[in-house]
């Protein structure tokens, strides 16, 4: 089978985003790398996109921020936002099918370490900070292991040095050994539930989870400890702690919890190809990007960048999804 050519161009990608998106066209085109390209992939890591006219931007991202579609034709993110075929809305990382494989959990995982506590970053967002606050508050109940850079009182060979291929599969082994995870994102976006979460459920260790404020609409609420339930109050999150740390047929059933929600779609990565595939097929199609918007037109459709909703009394004016004025009719 021949493969079609086409001609196209990276810019401001980080190495795991260009690894995995080159797999993907290069399994069903044949890539021309040049500098007038039909179709540009573009992240948050630079300006040199800006430099590329006449074609088809795609955003990607595995950063917490949102597509600009003033600068995009297709943009991919974290948030529930529906536009069209304009957004790909995709889970940071889809975790395999066996995270749903309770079978593994025995009555001795009562007996393991109580907590761990595994981060770098000591700043960036304000997880970073509110989780080593947490961290501290949980050491007045119990010692929790650090053998990271952050809050370090723990030194180990079990784990790998970041940025090493078996760092990830390190960590869940480490994991393994403690009853409880603190799984603080680095700040809490619609969406937004990185592997912080996913980690633990995989080792089966209890994840204590700050983050995404609709992380239930993917992960089954009864499989973790989530800081949305308390409204992040630290003295009742650890009181929680404390009665599962003390109970072990309460421990165990959240345990055996199977970690995703029924509905969840494990096959998301497939989609995020084929949406790909579209977007390649449907030809170098730009769309209107006018950043004064003196010339998008106006509509109800997913297609269109900006919406006006007209009610009896109001006007609400809506850019991407979201609102952005409300104004009185006269």
């Amino acid at each position: 089978m021949n493969k079609k050519t086409i001609k196209v161009q990276f810019a401001d990608l980080c190495r795991h985003t260009t690894k995995l998106i080159r797999p993907i066209l290069s399994a069903r085109y044949n890539l021309d790398f040049c500098d007038n390209p039909d179709f540009v992939f573009f992240s948050v890591f630079g300006q040199s996109h800006k430099k590329y006219k006449n074609c088809v931007k795609i955003f990607v991202t595995g950063e917490n921020i949102l597509p600009n579609f003033n600068e995009c034709d297709y943009g991919t993110g974290f948030d529930y936002m529906d536009f069209g075929t304009r957004y790909f809305r995709k889970t940071y990382t889809v975790p395999p099918r066996e995270i749903n494989d309770r079978t593994g959990v025995t009555p001795d995982m009562v007996r393991r370490k109580f907590c761990n506590f595994i981060y770098s970053n000591t700043s960036m967002g304000a997880g970073a900070i509110l989780r080593q606050q947490f961290c501290q508050a949980l050491m007045q109940y119990r010692h929790v292991d650090c053998p990271g850079r952050v809050l370090h009182n723990l030194d180990t060979d079990a784990l790998n040095a970041r940025g090493d291929e078996d760092w990830a599969a390190s960590k869940q082994r480490f994991l393994e050994n403690y009853k409880f995870t603190i799984a603080f994102e680095n700040s809490s976006s619609n969406g937004y539930t990185t592997e912080k979460l996913i980690q633990p459920l995989l080792a089966k260790s209890v994840p204590i989870y700050w983050g995404n404020p609709m992380v239930v609409r993917e992960f089954n609420p009864r499989a973790f400890i989530n800081c949305n339930d308390y409204n992040n109050d630290f003295d009742r999150i650890i009181e929680r702690i404390r009665e599962l740390d003390n109970d072990d047929e309460q421990y165990l059933a959240m345990l055996r919890e199977t970690p995703m929600q029924p509905d969840f779609d494990f096959d998301q990565d497939e989609k995020f190809a084929q949406w790909i595939y579209d977007i390649i097929e449907r030809g170098n199609t730009p769309f209107n990007k006018d950043p004064l918007l003196f010339q998008i037109p106006y509509g109800k459709s997913g297609n269109f960048l900006l919406r006006r909703d007209t009610h009896r009394t109001h006007e609400k004016i809506y850019i991407c999804g979201i609102r952005v004025a409300k104004r009185k009719l006269k």
